[in-house]
């Protein structure tokens, strides 16, 4: 399904500016946003692990819509136009006169203000080399907004050169979720990107949630506390499903899955957390409650 939907969200944003061909371009990025929702929802389900293919194809089926009627609505508006009289033309002179005057006093207060500001905390995006530029540890970030082209991407590296096989483990971190990530010793290096500032974890930015927790990987003992919880997805179709996930350790790997569940959409879902787990993941929006 990602495939499918990153294979016609190219080829519906390749074509669907083309005047006639571009109604083809449409269908083809109409079904591209179904697909990659589809796959989507099966990636946030542990059912499939091309998430990043059906994320793109899911984007590139939206962009190439939008580009299309932006398009399509600038030509008509090209066409009904005859072009500007001889007198706006002047008036259009003097007021970019005026307002390069202006931008250029706001421009000048604005970088006095961005330099009294002070730097972000945390790592933001880029690839970054272990034990040089970034310690080993377990690092937490929240990623931005509150939408699946919100999220963050974290990915350990066991070398550079940009080939699959250099991922040692890896995971998205939706819009609002909370991610946390632990970084060995002998990575050779870490990838991060999506806007997501990663802080290195600490008592100060521990996240005390009491007896509830939505979306986000939480370190059981200090953001939740062990017990049972349980949830129910709103809404009944595939794409309100819900994920969980007992865990052993941070470092995203598969074995660090102790069990794992989706709850489908209406359903009721329960899962007990150990004292001994090191953390839970949970995905799809759901609300867990404590007994």
């Amino acid at each position: 399904m990602g495939t499918t939907a990153l294979v016609l969200g190219i080829c519906g944003l390749a074509s669907g500016w083309i005047p006639v061909l571009g109604c083809l371009g449409w269908v083809a990025c109409v079904l591209a946003i179904v697909f990659g929702a589809i796959g989507l929802a099966k990636a946030n389900g542990g059912q499939a692990t091309n998430k990043g293919s059906a994320t793109a194809g899911l984007i590139l089926g939206i962009a190439g819509l939008v580009v299309g009627v932006l398009l399509t609505v600038t030509l008509w508006s090209v066409a009904d136009t005859s072009g500007p009289t001889t007198s706006t033309v002047e008036e259009d002179a003097v007021a970019s006169e005026t307002e390069g005057v202006d931008q250029q006093e706001s421009t000048s207060d604005e970088d006095t203000a961005e330099e009294e500001e002070a730097e972000p905390a945390g790592i933001g995006d880029g690839i970054w080399e272990i034990g040089t530029e970034i310690a080993p540890g377990t690092y937490v970030a929240t990623a931005p907004g509150d939408s699946v082209f919100d999220s963050c991407y974290v990915a350990r590296l066991s070398g550079f050169s940009g080939e699959f096989e250099d991922i040692i483990a890896n995971d998205n971190i939706d819009g609002g979720a909370r991610g946390r990530v632990t970084i060995s010793e002998d990575d050779e290096g870490i990838e991060l990107s999506g806007g997501c500032e990663w802080q290195a974890a600490s008592e100060a930015n521990a996240v005390e949630l009491g007896d509830s927790a939505g979306d986000g990987t939480w370190e059981v003992g200090t953001e939740i506390q062990p017990g049972t919880y349980v949830t129910q997805p709103e809404g009944e179709g595939v794409f309100d499903s819900c994920y969980v996930a007992r865990l052993s350790g941070f470092g995203m790997d598969f074995e660090d899955i102790i069990a794992n569940d989706n709850i489908d959409g209406g359903a009721q879902g329960r899962i007990t957390i150990e004292d001994s787990d090191a953390g839970v993941k949970f995905s799809g929006g759901c609300t867990w409650e404590k007994e």
